[in-house]
């Protein structure tokens, strides 16, 4: 039996020797498609993903043993600032993370193609850590399209692009792990409803895109455990669309008034545009009819391909310039698209005097050479104070009296009627306001100086008799 098997493999090897029967090559093995759904994702994608890079002033002691807040003597030092970003805008705009940017300047974006250019900070928001760059660029721009969040699968396929600890444009991928995940980011400051991932993120990766296997961008890479492997978290895209309408609205940044909240793309027949929202009573856009549901087709005859777009085309538009708007109202009974003209109004400054008296029952003014000599102060200064109060108002229950100075408002520093009525605008019925006081008095001993914050409750009040208390 061993014979015959030994006389087998010599006849195989002879035949094989000969010529008989060639070895198999490596250009016979069978071939597959290489470029994966990971491939083709980074091919379409990668133009659009930026490194950003910027320098941040930090003050740290000099005996590190004993670094407490406002206690000893500290130096200050320069480090570098590293993060990714995404473009989604063709003009220049880039999405990324409120802390990548945060207190940075000399801020630079760097595409794959090695290009650098200086960035601008168009907008913020810290809550939900985001923020908006803008560059200078004669060319138009690859972006990414966005996606949705609201039907993301647990275990899906997702990719990562960034900037970790400096390599540009590492690529990595992973699965959705679980959605709505609420984490504590720093002490008291929780992200929530964020999208948790496997996808390999690590510092660098801040502020980069989180996307499909369609190349569509559902979050924006923004946390990763520090004590944990492979669990990352990204902020989902529909929270990004809801707060880019906001941060790009053209009254959140200028005292302009058009009065369009804009929602998602949405189609209606042969319609395609963009969904109204809601309008802002008393604006251009409601003085001209415009209603929540009409959609937009196009802004001066250009089609309109989403929310960011939208705010985009109004960025740069002067008050009282025409702005042509084509919509249609879906809930007529015969749809027809039809032309609008708006124009951007000048939103008058409020009056913060009467917000105090409305809000809190109390009298403000600037501290003038006038005022001063009233209240018995050296001379002007560029701060707030309060010179009457009601009785029974908030401000006086509060236990403030006339004569108090106010240095801020909600953390911010006001040194001018302007600066105080811009903070009072922002405040609503039945907010918390905390203010910043300083009550100078002459004791014995000379001068006394307290400082305190005084938090108030907004309730409006009818006005009565206001006297110096």
């Amino acid at each position: 039996m061993r014979v015959k098997n030994l006389f087998s493999v010599v006849v195989i090897a002879g035949v094989i020797l000969t010529g008989l029967v060639e070895p198999v090559s490596a250009q016979d093995e069978p071939t597959f498609d290489r470029r994966t759904p990971i491939v083709k994702v980074y091919q379409m994608t990668h133009k659009a993903v930026v490194n950003i890079s910027g320098e941040r002033t930090v003050a740290t002691s000099i005996w590190p043993e004993f670094d407490w807040p406002g206690w000893g003597p500290r130096v200050r030092r320069q480090v570098k600032v590293l993060g990714s970003g995404v473009v989604v805008h063709e003009d220049g705009y880039i999405v990324t993370n409120a802390h990548v940017i945060e207190d940075a300047k000399n801020i630079k974006v760097a595409f794959s193609d090695g290009n650098e250019f200086t960035a601008a900070v168009i907008s913020t928001d810290e809550s939900k850590d985001l923020a908006v760059l803008t560059i200078e660029n004669k060319d138009k721009l690859s972006f990414i399209h966005l996606g949705r969040s609201d039907d993301l699968m647990i275990g899906e396929t997702v990719i990562a692009i960034g900037n970790p600890y400096g390599y540009s444009n590492t690529v990595t991928s992973g699965v959705i792990s679980a959605v709505g995940r609420d984490i504590e980011v720093s002490e008291g400051f929780w992200m929530r409803g964020l999208i948790q991932t496997d996808a390999p993120i690590n510092p660098g990766n801040s502020g980069g895109p989180l996307l499909n296997v369609n190349g569509q961008l559902i979050g924006i890479n923004t946390a990763i455990r520090a004590e944990a492997e492979n669990i990352g978290f990204a902020i989902p895209v529909d929270t990004l669309v809801a707060n880019l309408i906001h941060m790009l609205m053209p009254e959140k940044l200028r005292r302009v008034q058009l009065g369009l909240i804009m929602g998602r793309m949405k189609t209606v027949g042969k319609y395609t545009g963009l969904e109204v929202d809601s309008v802002i009573k008393d604006s251009p856009a409601d003085k001209k009819g415009i209603t929540a549901g009409d959609i937009a087709l196009e802004i001066d005859g250009r089609q309109l391909t989403g929310v960011i777009d939208f705010y985009v085309k109004l960025m740069h538009r002067e008050i009282g310039e025409s702005i042509e708007i084509k919509y249609v109202r879906p809930e007529a009974l015969h749809p027809q698209s039809q032309i609008v003209r708006l124009t951007l109004e000048a939103k008058p400054l409020p009056d913060g005097r009467q917000l105090a008296k409305k809000f809190f029952q109390m009298e403000v003014s600037e501290l003038t050479e006038q005022v001063a000599q009233e209240f018995d102060f050296e001379s002007a200064y560029p701060v707030m104070i309060i010179t009457a109060l009601e009785p029974n108002g908030i401000a006086a229950e509060a236990g403030l009296k006339s004569g108090d100075l106010i240095l801020a408002v909600n953390n911010a520093a006001v040194g001018n009627l302007k600066e105080f009525s811009l903070e009072m605008e922002k405040v609503n019925e039945g907010d918390i306001v905390e203010l910043y006081i300083r009550r100078i008095r002459v004791g014995a001993f000379g001068q006394v100086r307290r400082d305190t914050i005084v938090p108030l409750k907004v309730q409006s009040k009818k006005p009565s008799q206001l006297r110096f208390l």
